[in-house]
């Protein structure tokens, strides 16, 4: 996976970022995935911290960017009965990797009908009327596509126990909600969470 941390002030704020829900209520399409470690029951732990520096809140990130991610995570571990410590079990470390990609689509246009005697040859490919098959049309889209890494590290073993990724389609929109989008973003990922909040799955 390609990097691209050093792209202007949407790439390096939002486009990093991470934004699971559109403004005016749509939600582009946010894939989910986790990994554990089957030998743990992440049920043990009682407390967490964060990693004194995350992943996105190096030169490149905005300051706000990190302070929304520790809010939307506390708020999900505590829910769940976990407590913020200075000597923690677990601690939380969230990376975004960013990579452009390239969708190429190729198409057929519709038959557009001819005249009376169309096509070639008498009767034409079509009957007397006949028709002419359509163009081949080709459309390129250039885009960006963004993975926000969650991960939760066993602080006395020093080995991730479980991450949660999110991967999307960065779009322009993203920028102008950016504590609204990081927030919906981490409780999607966290919907996936093996200790559940009360009253979740």
């Amino acid at each position: 996976m390609k990097f691209k941390l050093n792209r202007p002030i949407f790439r390096s704020v939002v486009a990093i970022a991470l934004v699971s829900m559109l403004a005016a209520g749509c939600a582009p399409s946010v894939k989910v995935r986790t990994d554990s470690d089957p030998g743990v029951n992440l049920g043990q732990f009682k407390t967490y911290d964060f990693f004194s520096q995350m992943g996105i809140e190096g030169d490149n990130y905005s300051n706000l960017l990190g302070q929304h991610f520790r809010a939307a995570i506390s708020s999900q571990m505590n829910s769940r009965g976990f407590t913020q410590s200075d000597t923690p079990q677990l601690q939380v470390n969230v990376s975004i990797g960013a990579e452009d990609k390239v969708r190429v689509n190729t198409y057929q246009e519709p038959y557009v009908y001819g005249g009376y005697y169309g096509g070639y040859g008498r009767y034409g490919y079509g009957g007397p009327w006949g028709y002419h098959g359509g163009a081949t049309r080709t459309t390129v889209h250039q885009y960006t596509e963004a993975n926000v890494y969650i991960d939760l590290v066993d602080a006395t073993e020093h080995k991730m126990v479980w991450q949660g990724v999110a991967t999307f389609t960065v779009t322009d929109k993203m920028q102008e909600q950016l504590r609204e989008t990081v927030y919906s973003t981490v409780d999607k990922v966290f919907s996936a969470f093996p200790v559940p909040a009360p009253g979740g799955s």
